[in-house]
């Protein structure tokens, strides 16, 4: 793992921004293809990977990251906050009609949703995730791309379920890229080291985890409806990597006492 941020991050970034665009001026052929094109062995694997956009899901992920790398936890939850208030704020002052309200036949996962389309809010959160990745690894590690792939498909998977355009996903993907980016550089003048020192630390963190497990695993409505098998897969692996996490820290020190 390596905290110091690769060039290729900045390569990839300024690629993405390039691609906006080619991306705006085709947007609506795009929507059509990717849309259009629907296998029925799609429709349940993006109705699923959908999920992994949902602001619970993106919440759970970033706490349990938070175990290993507090810092870049902490980065990526305050750049899931952030996106998300801007992305509501652009939803509001563009109210722009999604697919289902302008066109007839959309392809549809879960609801015929109609207005507030531009940006994806997914998508923003799929950003933020993007580059958590990397900086959690690097962009030359598997593990990294691994990590990406549910986010760039649950970005995708906007389009396909008919409920964004291709610039929505495109301008949130951006958006989040570069909330991350500020964040991670803002959380290096944060005291980490005095916050990981402190015994409260992994009970906070425990209680936060527990507490969006719960929520999530009891009932919570997915977006979309299509995710919903993410809220009893998710609960359970989170619990139990809270589990590892409370005997290395909690555990180990009162057998050492």
């Amino acid at each position: 793992m390596n905290d110091t941020p690769h060039k290729g991050i900045l390569i990839s970034m300024s690629f993405i921004f390039m691609l906006l665009a080619p991306i705006y001026y085709y947007n609506l052929p795009l929507f059509f293809w990717i849309n259009g094109w629907n296998p029925w062995l799609l429709d349940p694997v993006f109705g699923v990977l959908s999920g992994f956009g949902d602001g619970l899901v993106i919440a759970l992920i970033v706490a349990v990251i938070s175990f290993y790398r507090l810092r870049l936890g902490i980065a990526g939850l305050l750049a899931f906050i952030v996106s998300g208030l801007l992305a509501q704020l652009l939803k509001r002052m563009f109210d722009l009609p999604r697919p289902p309200a302008v066109f007839e036949h959309v392809h549809l996962l879960g609801h015929a949703l109609q207005s507030h389309s531009f940006p994806s809010g997914h998508a923003t959160s799929c950003g933020v995730m993007l580059l958590l990745g990397v900086l959690l690894w690097s962009t030359k590690s598997w593990q990294a791309w691994l990590f990406a792939v549910p986010f760039m498909l649950a970005a995708l998977g906007r389009v396909y379920g008919g409920v964004h355009f291709p610039v929505d996903v495109w301008v949130g993907l951006w958006m989040g890229l570069l909330t991350m980016w500020g964040c991670w550089w803002l959380s290096a003048r944060l005291p980490i080291v005095a916050w990981q020192a402190s015994p409260w630390l992994p009970r906070i963190l425990g209680v936060i985890v527990m507490i969006e497990a719960g929520v999530l695993g009891l009932g919570y409505p997915m977006q979309p409806v299509t995710a919903q098998p993410l809220a009893a897969i998710l609960p359970p692996v989170a619990l139990f990597l809270l589990w590892q996490y409370w005997k290395k820290t909690i555990a180990s020190p009162l057998k050492a006492a």
